[in-house]
């Protein structure tokens, strides 16, 4: 798999994501580039993502 385009926002970071085409997204690694993972259904984590108790 090609290095592809990290629309993360951080041209530093480790780790980028894309969404393709398709509606799918792939996180990959930017040290190793067989090292990634796709997937038709993400989550938002984070504080913002957090449930509270009604």
């Amino acid at each position: 798999m090609e290095p592809a385009p990290n629309d993360t926002g951080e041209a530093d970071e480790q780790y980028g994501s894309f969404t393709t085409g398709g509606g799918d997204v792939v996180v990959y690694d930017t040290d190793n580039p067989e090292a990634w993972l796709q997937s038709s259904y993400a989550v938002e984590v984070g504080p913002s993502s957090e449930r509270t108790s009604a």
